[in-house]
């Protein structure tokens, strides 16, 4: 940027040149020299005074055939030619006025306009600077906002997380809670059907014993009925020739053991005159022997009492036409048995247990 400062200057060399050909008009571009100073008050651009210069030039160019013509001329000069001169002098020094003014003019235009350009880039910086300031207080406050946009859906995010943990959880739970109720449900339905499989097995089984209970009480009844029956009953009220064959077994029996009963008896009354006798004679060893015989005697007689007795029984049977029923089962006796077995109250195997 210096550099450009001071290029004016080096072309507006030529005016210092023209001074030769008129010292007047050297003067009066004194000027121009001044002007070179002003032109650095410029920041930066500088461009217009250098299209100044050109104005300068023309005023020293036109001058030098002036100052050839002075060289020329004689030493006296005639009063028109002195008028001509003055008027030539006078429309230079006109000239050098108006383009210095010119000059004055375009410098003045030439630093308004460095100025302006000055001023509009001061301003354009003032405002690029008020704009960056802006920018950088907007990308600073869009930085805010982004980073307070950041933390809210942060927050957001992590509050959404949260939700979704804790929904996650409520649904865990509530799987948990679900599969336990299902659990309970499970084991209360198994429950319950296991009841009602125990009410219904306890039904039957209350069923079957009840049946059961029935049937023993039918059986129990059949079987006192039939036990009546059987106690009442008359096994050979149909064969008469067999019951009067037993009679007469049994009364025949009967006889020969109320003989034998008398016998035994009169034995043992003869034992006892004969003990009696004994002790008389003081014999002490058939003392014992007698009494020995005597007690055998009285017992078998006695088992032939018991005997007797119930062959008696047997014929009230017979008579009644019920003999021949065993009093344990209440069974037919065989007829064999009753034939061969005199008195026969059992059967051969009710006999086997009595």
């Amino acid at each position: 940027m210096p550099t450009a400062k001071k290029s004016p200057a080096k072309k507006a060399a030529p005016a210092k040149k023209a001074a030769p050909a008129k010292k007047s008009l050297a003067k009066k571009a004194t000027p121009a020299k001044k002007a070179a100073p002003a032109k650095k008050s410029p920041a930066k651009k500088a461009t217009p005074a250098k299209k100044a210069a050109p104005a300068k030039k023309s005023p020293a160019k036109k001058a030098a055939p002036a100052k050839k013509a002075s060289a020329a001329k004689p030493a006296m000069l005639t009063p028109a030619q002195k008028a001509r001169e003055a008027a030539r002098k006078q429309r230079e020094k006109e000239l050098a006025i108006k383009a210095a003014a010119k000059k004055r003019e375009a410098d003045a235009k030439a630093r308004e306009k460095a100025a302006a350009q000055a001023r509009a880039k001061r301003a354009a910086e003032i405002l690029a600077a008020k704009k960056a300031r802006e920018k950088a207080a907007a990308d600073k406050l869009r930085a805010k906002e982004d980073a307070k946009k950041a933390r809210e859906a942060e927050v957001r995010r992590k509050q959404k997380e949260r939700e979704a943990e804790a929904a996650r959880k409520i649904r865990e739970k509530e799987a948990i809670e679900s599969a336990k109720r299902r659990e309970i449900e499970a084991k209360q339905r198994a429950n319950e059907k296991e009841r009602l499989r125990r009410q219904k097995e306890m039904e039957r089984r209350e069923l079957e014993e009840r049946k059961r209970r029935e049937r023993e009480e039918a059986i129990r009844i059949k079987a006192e009925e039939e036990l009546a029956r059987k106690r009442s009953s008359k096994p050979y009220t149909d064969d008469q020739a067999f019951l009067d064959e037993i009679g007469a077994l049994l009364s025949a029996e009967l006889e020969i053991t109320n003989q034998q009963v008398t016998a035994l008896d009169s034995q043992a009354d003869e034992l006892l005159v004969d003990r009696e006798h004994v002790e008389f004679d003081g014999e002490s060893n058939m003392d014992f022997g007698t009494d020995f015989d005597r007690e055998q005697v009285k017992e078998h007689a006695e088992r032939l009492r018991d005997k007797s007795e119930q062959i008696t029984i047997a014929l009230q049977l017979v008579a009644e036409r019920s003999y021949g029923r065993c009093d344990n089962c209440y069974e037919r006796i065989p007829k064999d048995r009753l034939r061969f077995q005199i008195p026969a109250f059992l059967c051969t195997s009710c006999r086997v247990f009595f």
